[in-house]
């Protein structure tokens, strides 16, 4: 009967985690199909299929559940306050004690510990990962986002209350988070500190960046490093001294939520407009810090990692992030699964999760099944992508895929920047844009904050664009009508 199921059904990819390993995604896979009920996400999916190739991790669902489950999530946001509201107080405690842990964790002597000893220790942050997986991804990933489902919820009311123009030409402003993000604390603070470098000893800087490394340089972690280094850093108090200009970050925040107010005002926005504003703020705002809390929880994992690869004569200590979480106690002890089937899990793998159990595939088995799922592929001849003006405007350029920020080296002025979905850490390239183009995201995705902050014209949601352009593809791009057309 399974066979019948897996080659009937409709099967999409529909996001891939690059730097991916399965100390992530391995909780992810089985929060959407087992927690999401628990949590108030609905009963949708019956089961999903994580695929690891080659380090990148593809999530594949079943289009229609995927629809139901991102259309009934969406709703539990716009329309259950209760609900929400309790979903995002357990996410703040829970986050908190993530990162109190993993701290703690990161600042062990780890070296001195026993084989008894080690698993304990990790043990104390594992759960405190899943349940901070399982809380954000339910509000703040794909499925809220993923295909436009909340973007589309609030971009109708909106636009009915406001009217078709204005709504297009305030909504960029509207949308824009007032809260203070890490990235936008950490430049503020490296801009506060560039202005004392004329006046204050050099110790005394010396110290204060020192500081700052260790708060902030994590921040572009990802899931699998590095962190930034300490030169980095000195490079960047240099930037900050020449061009102080995050020092108005908390004025510009100020003066925005002052523009929101007056335009909310000069609409006549009523409890439920301001509310789907406020709603718009939060999940852009939330998404960013989700994935900066993860980048730090494996930051803090690092030590761990290689400790126990030196213990285990692993070379590459990232080999080790390709055990499941719950194999690490038997891992340090007996050394089971064995190192060589680590390797095999990054080169191609399939963990398969019902609501009833898991499966594993891996190597010739993993192809076969994945084979069998005749996964929805998108077509190489296309030449116009679809998708959802972010910011409006065109231009012309050559697409260069940045997925990670290891991407950005290939990246210059004027090019088109196309990702799967961009995060805080790929700002350096973001900025060099003409044009910004991602598959998935809606109004309130990260490219599309960032596109209106910089006025650059973005096309987001294509569902294809990193899979269908390929680098050095000459592409124009018309944000204004979501059209993207290749050359």
């Amino acid at each position: 009967s399974e066979k019948v199921i897996i080659t009937i059904m409709s099967w999409e990819v529909f996001e891939r985690i690059y730097s991916g390993h399965w100390f992530l995604s391995s909780y992810n896979a089985q929060l959407w199909v087992r927690a999401f009920p628990r949590l108030g996400g609905g009963n949708f999916l019956s089961q999903v299929v994580w695929i690891m190739d080659k380090g990148v991790c593809h999530n594949v669902f079943r289009s229609d559940e995927f629809e139901k489950s991102a259309q009934h999530i969406s709703g539990q946001l716009a329309n259950n306050g209760a609900w929400r509201t309790d979903i995002y107080k357990h996410i703040d405690v829970i986050t908190k004690k993530y990162f109190k842990a993993g701290e703690r964790l990161r600042k062990l002597p780890l070296a001195t510990m026993t084989d008894d000893q080690l698993p304990r220790e990790i043990e104390r942050v594992i759960p405190l990962q899943r349940l901070h997986q399982g809380y954000s991804t339910l509000v703040n990933g794909l499925i809220t986002d993923g295909r436009n489902h909340l973007s589309n919820r609030i971009h109708k009311e909106l636009k009915n209350a406001m009217g078709s123009s204005h709504f297009e030409t305030h909504w960029p402003l509207l949308s824009m988070p007032t809260r203070m993000s890490l990235r936008q604390q950490k430049e503020h603070a490296m801009a506060v500190l560039a202005k004392q470098v004329k006046t204050k000893p050099a110790s005394l800087v010396a110290r204060k960046l020192k500081y700052l490394h260790e708060k902030y340089c994590w921040l572009d972690y990802l899931y699998l490093g590095p962190p930034a280094t300490f030169e980095q850093f000195q490079v960047e108090l240099e930037e900050a001294r020449q061009n102080p200009t995050a020092l108005a970050i908390p004025h510009q925040l100020r003066q925005r939520k002052e523009q929101q107010r007056a335009l909310m005002k000069k609409f006549h926005f009523g409890k439920r407009e301001r509310f789907l504003v406020w709603l718009s703020q939060r999940v852009i705002w939330q998404k960013g810090y989700r994935k900066e809390m993860q980048h730090h929880g494996f930051y803090c994992y690092e030590p761990f990692f290689r400790e126990v690869a030196r213990r285990k004569k692993v070379q590459d200590w990232r080999t080790i992030s390709f055990l499941f979480p719950w194999e690490m106690s038997n891992f340090i002890k007996n050394t089971a699964p064995p190192v060589a089937q680590l390797r095999k899990r990054k080169a191609f793998s399939a963990f398969i999760v019902t609501r009833v159990r898991d499966r594993f595939l891996q190597g010739s088995a993993a192809r076969d099944f994945v084979e069998k799922l005749r996964i929805k592929k998108s077509q190489s001849d296309v030449k116009e992508i679809i998708g959802q003006c972010a910011y409006h405007g065109k231009a012309r350029g050559t697409v260069k895929i940045i997925q990670v920020p290891t991407d950005m080296g290939r990246m210059n002025e004027g090019d088109i920047l196309v990702s799967q979905a961009t995060s805080p850490d790929l700002l350096p390239a973001m900025r060099k844009a003409a044009a910004i183009v991602t598959s998935t995201g809606g109004l309130i995705c990260h490219a599309a904050i960032t596109a209106r902050e910089l006025k650059i014209p973005c096309v987001v949601g294509t569902g294809n664009a990193n899979i269908v352009l390929k680098n050095g593809d000459r592409v124009e791009v018309d944000a204004t009508h979501g059209i993207v057309k290749k050359l």
